[in-house]
Order: C-alpha cells, then structure tokens, then sequence
C-alpha cells in the first residue's frame, strides 16, 4: 500500500491480485490515514478505530452504517507504474 499526496485527497494505492486500487487515504470516519493501517486480502483496516474497507470499491465493510464508504479514484497500470484519476474530473489524478 502507498500513499500518494495530491490535495485535497490523498490516495491509497494498494495491488489486490495484480491489479490495481485506489481509494481516499483519509479514513471518513476520523481521518487516519489509511496506508498507516493493515492490509487483509482485498481490505484496508484503520489503524485509529479498526474500521474495514474493501481496496476495489471503497465500501466499508465493518462496523456497517457508521460511516459511509470511501471515495474511489480509477487505478490503471501503465507499464510498470500506475495511473490514477478522478472519473468524476476525467483527468489523471497523480501516477506512481
């Protein structure tokens, strides 16, 4: 998992099965940085509270409905690094 800078949201970029994910690094809960926490399989846990999100989709997987889910970013290899952008702006975020 890395943590790229680009305000306003910073992004977690991790590798689930070779492919790549990006979501916002600032849990929305209490805003801990998610690439400080753990990784189990294709989930991101935060290291202030526990909280669990899914790497692909953002969505929060534990403790359901006390906060929403993170916000994505489209991750695609481009030879040996990885794009990122915002689908919403459809322009290239950061690449790392």
């Amino acid at each position: 998992m890395v943590r790229l800078d680009d305000p306003p949201f910073h992004v977690l970029v991790a590798l689930v099965d070779e492919e790549p994910y990006a979501i916002e690094d600032a849990c929305n809960h209490a805003g801990a940085s998610l690439s400080e926490g753990t990784r189990r399989g294709g989930c991101v846990i935060c290291p202030m509270h526990g909280y669990i999100f899914e790497l692909g989709t953002g969505k929060l997987i534990e403790p359901r409905g006390l906060c929403g889910d993170q916000r994505t970013f489209v991750a695609r290899l481009d030879g040996d690094a990885v794009a990122v952008w915002d689908a919403g702006a459809d322009v290239v975020v950061l690449g790392c």
